[in-house]
């Protein structure tokens, strides 16, 4: 089986979807896409930006570890 992905204008979208209704389930399956999905992937496509530029400074553990216990000590009192 196929997937595919269509736009579809919303003035048009209550047809489109009236129209794939009418085969059956086993012919064909409506995915719904999930909203979340596209905030998701475009949250990672902004991080994988910065990691790309140099923007973002990696830590190993044992340094944020350091950097935990010294920024703890420093708000202790």
């Amino acid at each position: 089986m196929a997937t595919i992905k269509l736009r579809v204008n919303d003035k048009i979208l209550d047809r489109v979807i009236w129209l794939l209704r009418q085969f059956k389930k086993e012919e064909l399956e409506i995915i719904e896409e999930d909203g979340s999905f596209n905030e998701i992937r475009k949250g990672l496509q902004e991080d994988l930006k910065r990691i790309e530029s140099d923007q973002i400074q990696y830590y190993s553990i044992e340094e944020a570890d350091i950097l935990l216990e010294k920024s703890i000590k420093e708000h202790e009192n």
